[in-house]
């Protein structure tokens, strides 16, 4: 019996294939590569570590990055604001200083501490010119945490002080208040382009010297960004994109306000504002990736023979859409994503850089991972779980109300607790529960990125539980072929280095990269893994179907039964 190993280096670990003679061994095992590495001369140039260069975005092939969640927080904030003004405010109505200090503060202060971190960013990374991936990681960290502070200086201005009030024009005419708004949330994007002002030369000065050699497909232009340009790129991806479509839902929030009376009189029907709002809202969500492919600087994918291959993915798997778009980024966007639910209003969109670096098997791979996630019907379990959500941190509100209205708490002060429990309790379940079923749907997209470049039999070269020899089976459909799997890794780890992110940092929504490898290599060995995990996705998604059947029968049984739910009464008091 003749007994062959194959070796293979990938991201510091190393696969072990075993076959004996015709037979084939299903199950594999990866071990930690932790004093031995693998051969030199099994690792292939393009699964190496690449030096670190700086990249937009930190969630591989998502759209939505942190970013975006602290803009969509600061428009919420302003609806927090009308639904009741004043409640949260701190700084007297008469204390002009004291708001006029926080609101012109905002980004000077966010500006001042960018800049010392910054300044201390580029001298480390002069001193220490052989480590540009801490200095990348520590500087991103650090402005992360500065953004996340003007967010926070930003919310307290408009929850604790009159400058919202200064800018009440919807008293003059409802649709003038609008402009009100774009003032009110102006500090807020000063703060950001301040910061991203004074990170500009860092940012620039690791493309430069990390970048010109390690990628070659990226542009000259992209790689000497003018400030001009670079602020251009910043407000388009991480501002424009969430702040025009919540600008039209606050424009009709603020017509529904003002014209409440007159919209009830001439309906007759009480709701008749939030019913508008509602449709309005889910217009805007339909209709937003149009928007974007216009915020987003975009093109139709040219004919060719990679937009027939991605389109002849499409065919095989029934995935429909409007277009394929390239994101024009200047080369210094390595990135993907699939915009809408529709297929009238669906893009799937790669950006220049993604489709400069790599090889037309990777941007397959990483082409069948994104409309994985539509086939895979991600999207509507993830709206399914913010309802599940929606209903249980409205159960426990309500029955924390219950317990306050028996007690001899202070109307406001009872209405604040309840409030309060809301919030602890809409974090504990988004930052758990949503987290940890992304991280699964992340896997089981990861999964589809394999198949879409699963070669026939002929072309497999290794060891695979769905190419098994003439006679044989596969165990099962969930198996995943081991060649396919190996280019999805490979377009991975490409991402990664090219977007400076580490391989074992930790993701809230995705997981880290060098998880994700691990996982997909080790089903691609194992059918029973891939099985097993195949079993657990769709618990996953039964549940939630469960739980909102469940939830919507005993909420409508409570608000039929109960003459007033506690929380209307604190509300109504």
């Amino acid at each position: 019996m003749r007994c062959q190993a194959r070796w293979y280096g990938l991201v510091g670990y190393t696969r072990v294939y075993v076959e004996c003679g015709d037979a084939f061994q299903s199950r594999y095992h990866l071990v930690r590569m932790s004093v031995v590495p693998a051969p030199a001369a099994t690792v292939r140039p393009d699964l190496s570590l690449h030096l670190w260069l700086h990249g937009h975005n930190d969630n591989e092939f998502a759209p939505i990055t942190p970013m975006h969640l602290m803009t969509l927080a600061v428009f919420a904030c302003l609806f927090w604001y009308a639904d009741d003004p004043g409640r949260w405010r701190v700084v007297a109505d008469q204390d002009v200083v004291w708001t006029t200090s926080i609101v012109v503060g905002q980004p000077i202060l966010v500006g001042i501490l960018g800049w010392i971190v910054s300044t201390y960013i580029y001298r480390r990374h002069r001193k220490i010119i052989d480590a540009p991936q801490g200095c990348h990681t520590r500087h991103q960290r650090y402005m992360a945490g500065i953004r996340l502070l003007g967010t926070a200086i930003f919310m307290a201005s408009v929850l604790c002080t009159n400058w919202p009030v200064w800018l009440s024009l919807g008293s003059v005419r409802p649709e003038w208040q609008i402009f009100g708004d774009l003032v009110v949330v102006l500090p807020f994007f000063m703060s950001m382009i301040a910061l991203w002002t004074v990170a500009y030369p860092v940012e620039r000065a690791l493309m430069q010297e990390y970048g010109e050699d390690e990628i070659e497909g990226r542009s000259q232009q992209g790689m000497a960004w003018r400030l001009s340009a670079y602020l251009d790129f910043q407000l388009r991806h991480y501002m424009f994109a969430v702040a025009i479509p919540m600008l039209m839902i606050l424009f009709v929030a603020n017509l529904t306000i003002g014209y409440e009376k007159a919209l009830t009189e001439i309906t007759g029907w009480s709701w008749t504002d939030e019913m508008l709002l509602g449709l309005s809202a889910g217009l805007v969500f339909i209709i937003s990736p149009i928007l974007l492919r216009y915020i987003w600087r975009t093109r139709s994918l040219e004919h060719g023979p990679l937009r027939d291959r991605l389109e002849a993915i499409s065919r095989r798997i029934g995935f429909r859409c409007r277009d394929i778009l390239v994101w024009k980024s200047d080369g210094m966007m390595i990135n993907a994503a699939v915009m809408g639910l529709l297929p009238r209003v669906r893009y799937v969109i790669l950006s220049d850089a993604l489709l400069s670096t790599m090889d037309h098997e990777q941007v397959e791979a990483v082409f069948g991972h994104e409309v994985g996630h539509v086939k895979l019907l991600h999207m509507q379990f993830f709206l399914l779980f913010a309802f599940v959500g929606w209903l249980l941190v409205a159960g426990v509100m309500e029955g924390v109300a219950l317990w306050v209205v028996t007690t001899v708490i202070a109307q406001s002060d009872a209405l604040m607790t309840v409030e309060g429990v809301g919030v602890v309790c809409t974090i504990i379940v988004w930052g758990i529960g949503f987290g940890w079923i992304s991280r699964r749907f992340e896997r089981q997209a990861d999964i589809s990125g394999a198949h879409s470049v699963t070669p026939d039999f002929a072309e497999c070269q290794l060891p695979c539980s769905v190419h098994l020899p003439a006679g044989q089976d596969a165990v099962s459909n969930a198996c995943v072929c081991m060649t396919g799997a190996k280019v999805f890794a490979s377009a991975l780890e490409r991402v990664a280095s090219l977007n400076g992110i580490p391989l074992e940092e930790w993701s809230w929504r995705h997981a880290s990269i060098g998880k994700r490898i691990r996982f997909l290599l080790g089903i691609a060995g194992d059918p029973s893994q891939a099985l097993r995990f195949n079993q657990t996705i769709h618990r996953i998604k039964l549940t939630l179907i469960i739980l909102a059947l469940a939830g919507s029968g005993i909420t409508v049984y409570y608000w039929v039964t109960v003459a007033e739910p506690a929380i209307l009464k604190l509300q109504g008091g």
